[in-house]
């Protein structure tokens, strides 16, 4: 699976397993699912685009939340933490098996959530995993659930554009690939524990009586070559982890420089490893290049056997707009732009629930020298009083300085903050690049000021 990180009713149900079974085999004739709201395009505003990392996206649940989501298109079934379970109350009867990257089965609770939207698409019915509150938190942010495979569904172009702050679902007939775009083609690889064709009939018939199968099959994985230093790679595009991976043995041809990190991963079946190195390296992908990424050891058993030597993440796509188009097994790639001349259109993705402001973001902000040192002093505009802010600035560092991205988060109680500044940052001019709703939790009472973590 794609591991996520972070630093220290039937009717559906059946068309849910339906979709997980079309996984493994060609693809399947159906559009969207009955479930779905109707139209043939959707769209969802992202948390924090401009960081380069999960594809997060608000959530609510029969009028509840919103809750914060992270994207995963290799987890067969969505997934909600055990807190949104209790207080929506919902029961969860069902027990399933899914098997995680050491190839152990882990049994896991399923209930079924109703009425969820995401962004302008409402989905009546959905079957979910139930996971510990916190076990998928990252960066800060708290993640109360996961979006898999059965709403980012093989018939829909999948599509996520950060410039614009917004993630995408689309028919093939509604789809259009942007000109200019690089179109990588893939190959679809299944894993060891897929589900065999003969017992396809099986699971369908124990999925259309409200009892889903014992276990869970392995979402297939669309593998492409790519160059990592003299070597040549099978590699998973994976659009659901920040960092890439390449099987340990391999790092050597690939020129990686070593490196020491503290990560802990959390795999689809909700199984925990720890990291302790990575390597730094680049890596090109036919017509794309993605420039310096940190690779993790990649140890997914379930795919080893099958030729799959580690996985392209997050990182290796932070410079382009990218529309996985899984009925074509074609992922295509947008060259990103400039993030100060598409501001308006993502402030914009979040209509009423951000204010009308005199500034952008809906905050001031300032480089202020005292005689202790520098200090970024923040105001919020009397619009946006009472609600919580998260604010990227975009830093522009004066001649012979350093200085990168900062994130200012502001609880609704907080109008102002003042946070000190390393002296790189003196003379830097600060523009706000993007903002929303949704502000982490600080270290300490009131707002606070951290470096964007993927400037």
């Amino acid at each position: 699976m794609s591991e996520l990180e972070h630093a220290q009713g039937s009717g559906s149900w059946r068309w849910g397993w339906s979709l997980a079974l079309c996984a493994g085999l060609a693809a399947c004739t159906m559009g969207a699912p009955p479930s779905f709201s109707s139209g043939d395009r959707w769209s969802a505003p992202l948390v924090g685009p401009l960081e380069d990392g999960l594809l997060i996206v608000p959530v609510s649940v029969a009028g509840h939340g919103p809750y914060l989501f992270a994207i995963d298109p290799d987890a067969t079934t969505s997934a909600v933490d055990d807190q949104v379970i209790a207080a929506l109350e919902v029961a969860t009867p069902v027990r399933q098996h899914p098997i995680d990257e050491a190839g152990v089965q882990r049994r896991h609770a399923y209930g079924a959530l109703r009425d969820v939207t995401i962004g302008n698409l409402t989905i009546d019915r959905m079957l979910v995993m139930t996971f510990s509150a916190g076990l998928y938190d990252s960066e800060g942010r708290q993640l109360s659930g996961i979006l898999g495979r059965d709403v980012i569904v093989d018939r829909l172009v999948f599509g996520f554009d950060r410039d614009q702050g917004v993630v995408t679902l689309a028919t093939t007939r509604a789809f259009r690939a942007p000109p200019g775009a690089v179109a990588i083609e893939y190959r679809v690889v299944q894993g060891q524990d897929m589900v065999a064709p003969d017992q396809i009939g099986d699971l369908i018939a124990s999925a259309q009586t409200g009892q889903a199968p014992k276990d869970v099959d392995t979402v297939p994985r669309r593998v492409a070559t790519a160059q990592i230093g003299d070597g040549r790679f099978a590699m998973h595009l994976d659009l659901g982890a920040t960092h890439s991976q390449l099987v340990p043995e391999r790092w050597a041809r690939a020129r990686l420089t070593p490196e020491e990190l503290s990560l802990h991963l959390v795999d689809e079946a909700a199984t925990g490893r720890e990291v302790t190195s990575a390597g730094r390296g680049d890596a090109t992908l036919g017509g794309a290049a993605g420039g310096q990424l940190t690779f993790l050891p990649y140890v997914d058993r379930r795919f080893l056997q099958a030729g799959i030597e580690g996985a392209l993440g997050l990182d290796f796509f932070r410079g382009y707009s990218v529309y996985a188009d899984w009925d074509r097994a074609t992922l295509y790639l947008k060259a990103r732009g400039d993030a100060a001349a598409t501001v308006t259109a993502r402030l914009g993705r979040w209509g009423a629930a951000l204010p009308s402001c005199p500034h952008p973001g809906c905050i001031s902000a300032a480089v202020v020298e005292r005689a202790a040192g520098l200090s970024l002093e923040v105001t919020r505009d009397p619009e946006a009083a009472g609600r919580g802010l998260e604010v990227y600035l975009g830093v522009t560092p004066a001649a012979g300085k350093t200085a990168g991205p900062l994130v200012l988060e502001l609880p609704s109680a907080a109008d102002t903050l003042s946070a000190d500044l390393p002296d790189d940052y003196a003379g830097a001019k600060l523009t706000t690049l993007d903002a929303s709703p949704f502000p982490r939790r600080c270290p300490w009472d009131g707002g606070c000021a951290l470096p964007s973590t993927h400037p």
